[in-house]
């Protein structure tokens, strides 16, 4: 079976794992095998366990999904390299055929991959912190602000994680870290879905942007951002490296809500 055949190129697959539920200690030591000498010495610099095994779950994933999608590839033979920002890009066998983003935070990890643009994907927990509304107003651009302000107070929570998952995950996709600053673009939230606007002499367009929010599960935000690319579809996956790959069916529940839209106006 062909790449092509598993991943269309109208498709974006997400591969979502909760990694402390991964404990078997054959499979980590699956994982174990996986990683080269350079991410073995990366994973042990890690200070706390839980960051150790975060680590060792993330490389498994992305070996063995890179390799479900090129199966002549097997997984301990991917190589990586990250551009100035550290955005990682596959090198030597399989350089080209796809690009991913990994996202990670308390308790779940997403894989994006894709083979038409470079996504960018981004994860948080909902534990909204003290302050949140302060820290949009330092960060967030002054009309995501305003329209968060406007909203009634149950629903700032859900949509400050919305505006900051989305923002993160437009960042991932340009490849440049946080060089691009948070309140230079703004987040909108219509009935056609999520769009994104610029500040005056900002080097983009928003019309080459696809930008979808998805239900990351109960606790958690999920957002992509993909460019120059024709239409893609979302596809959700429930990953267990080197276990299982379970579709994650299209419907108002768990993980496979999705909306999308293409961003049009400038930023006011």
């Amino acid at each position: 079976m062909q790449s092509s055949d598993l991943l269309p190129s109208d498709e974006i697959h997400l591969h979502v794992t909760d990694d402390p539920a991964i404990t078997d200690p054959a499979l980590l030591a699956g994982y174990e095998a996986l990683l080269t000498t350079e991410e073995a010495e990366r994973r042990d610099r890690f200070h706390f366990p839980r960051d150790r095994h975060q680590f060792l779950v993330a490389r498994a994933l992305v070996r063995t999904t890179l390799t479900r999608y090129c199966p002549e590839i097997r997984p301990a033979d991917w190589r990586f390299a990250a551009n100035d920002y550290g955005r990682p890009y596959i090198v030597g066998a399989g350089a080209g055929l796809f690009d991913f983003n990994l996202s990670h935070t308390k308790g779940r990890m997403v894989l994006a991959v894709c083979r038409s643009a470079s996504p960018g994907v981004d994860i948080e927990r909902t534990d909204a912190p003290d302050g949140f509304l302060d820290i949009a107003g330092r960060f967030f651009a002054a009309s995501e602000v305003r329209a968060l302000n406007l909203l009634p107070t149950a629903e700032h929570e859900g949509r400050f994680f919305a505006l900051w998952t989305m923002k993160e995950a437009y960042i991932k996709a340009r490849g440049m870290g946080l060089s691009i600053p948070l309140e230079d673009f703004a987040i909108a939230f219509g009935p056609g879905g999520p769009s994104i606007r610029f500040a005056e002499g900002v080097a983009d367009d928003p019309r080459r942007w696809q930008l979808f929010e998805l239900d990351g599960g109960q606790g958690y935000a999920l957002s992509l951002a993909l460019p120059d690319a024709a239409a893609v579809r979302p596809q959700l996956f429930r990953a267990t490296p080197l276990l299982s790959v379970e579709p994650i069916q299209s419907r108002q529940t768990d993980l496979a809500t999705f909306s999308h839209g293409h961003p049009r106006s400038s930023m006011r």
